[in-house]
């Protein structure tokens, strides 16, 4: 039996290579993607010369993402797999970018992994639209579980969140920080002793992070909010992601978070 490995330093180089020319001829990789085309077609179609054409359908087919096709060219399956993960990594760069004032403020310990800005709504600077997107996303009346550290924003409707966090019960985790636990047992202690009389878990830790992450599980969709604070504890800047996997990483953060947390114990 014989096995082979590739260079991977070398197979980097070739996906650069083509992740490039498809970025420089996306255009007609978009358009023989529809439909097979000729090069006198390409050329009106796009009001680009011959000369480009030719070139860019040659480097195409040798890299195997457009082939001969009814007298034209088309796309292979491979050419619009590759143009749409081209593109989906495009619109992941753009959040990441987006997302510099949420990434700036978290600590080194916390590493979001790529997958939470594939196509990721990110909020910055906006008040208007983050409190509309956070209304949208914090909306419990869907939600079937939710586990979340440092989301004093999930309170920002009282009494209705009370209502809607007594409905999951045990199907609710919250961690928090020790001063946002202070200030709601200053500020609604029977509402929070309500909470938990219902089953749902609230601890704290005493860090004060700059940051929280939600995790909410609705009947079809699954999503992960990565938000940071102002000096004044209100949302200035956050993530959501509906990806599994960044929801997974969401998840995991906040177990680790809720081990360590001193559970809140109204009684003692």
């Amino acid at each position: 039996m014989s096995s082979w490995v590739g260079d991977g330093d070398e197979d980097d180089e070739d996906a650069a290579d083509a992740f490039e020319a498809v970025g420089r001829r996306s255009q007609i990789l978009q358009a023989l993607s529809s439909e097979p085309l000729s090069k006198a077609e390409l050329v009106r179609a796009l009001s680009v010369s011959r000369s480009t054409v030719d070139r860019a359908v040659e480097r195409l087919v040798d890299l195997g993402l457009v082939e001969r096709s009814d007298g034209g060219f088309a796309a292979t399956t491979a050419g619009r797999v590759a143009l749409e993960t081209h593109d989906e990594a495009l619109r992941a760069m753009a959040n990441v970018l987006d997302a510099g004032p949420v990434l700036d403020r978290l600590p080194e310990s916390v590493n979001p992994p790529p997958s939470l800005f594939r196509d990721a709504v990110v909020c910055t600077g906006d008040l208007t639209s983050m409190e509309r997107r956070v209304s949208i996303d914090f909306d419990l009346g869907e939600v079937t579980e939710v586990i979340g550290f440092n989301g004093p924003f999930l309170f920002s409707s009282w009494p209705e969140a009370r209502e809607q966090l007594m409905r999951l019960g045990d199907g609710a985790t919250l961690v928090l920080s020790a001063e946002s636990l202070d200030w709601l047992s200053n500020r609604y202690p029977d509402g929070l002793d309500a909470i938990v009389d219902a089953g749902v878990r609230v601890s704290a830790v005493d860090d004060e992070p700059e940051f929280g992450v939600v995790v909410m599980n609705r009947p079809t969709t699954a999503s992960v909010t990565l938000v940071v604070y102002d000096h004044m504890g209100g949302p200035e800047a956050l993530v959501v992601s509906y990806d599994p996997s960044a929801v997974a990483w969401g998840r995991t953060l906040v177990a680790a978070w809720a081990e360590t947390a001193r559970p809140y114990r109204p009684d003692e």
